[in-house]
């Protein structure tokens, strides 16, 4: 770490990470019952504010990937503050095995199911917030290499 507002990045990051996880894990804590109600308050709140007719099923699919193209993009940036290189398969390493914890967490909640394919789910989203770590932290080393070049002129 280079300096003190790395190091606070990266605690900030990191906290935000943990905070993810936490959420997800409560989130799979709850029964079948009470996911299937926030699962219809979305679906008509969709339908009220955009029109859209989603199932239950794509809002849970969706669910899923977005929680942890968030917690990977999360991770990849306070990777990168911590250690200073950017190593896009921890994030999606470290991500995925959580989600096998998640799944294999939900065979113990009432109604829930440990899913082959929420895990695949899960990992795709992580490769995608990894990705998108990726892209910005290119884009943004770019931009400084540009921002150098025109100043050394």
């Amino acid at each position: 770490m280079k300096n003190n507002k790395n190091k606070k990045a990266a605690a900030v990051l990191w906290c935000l990470t943990a905070a993810c996880f936490c959420i997800i894990f409560y989130f799979s804590s709850r029964s079948a019952d009470r996911s299937n109600e926030q699962s219809g308050f979305i679906i008509q709140f969709l339908y009220r504010i955009f029109g859209v007719n989603a199932t239950d099923f794509i809002v849970r699919k969706c669910a899923h990937f977005l929680e942890y193209t968030g917690t990977a993009l999360l991770m990849s940036a306070a990777m990168y503050y911590t250690f200073g290189k950017n190593k896009i398969y921890l994030p999606i390493i470290f991500t995925s095995l959580y989600a096998v914890s998640d799944e294999v967490h939900q065979i113990f909640v009432p109604g829930r199911s440990c899913e082959l394919r929420d895990w695949a789910i899960d990992t795709l989203g992580a490769v995608l917030g990894a990705t998108i770590f990726c892209l910005i932290y290119f884009v943004f080393n770019k931009a400084k290499d540009f921002k150098t070049r025109r100043q050394n002129k």
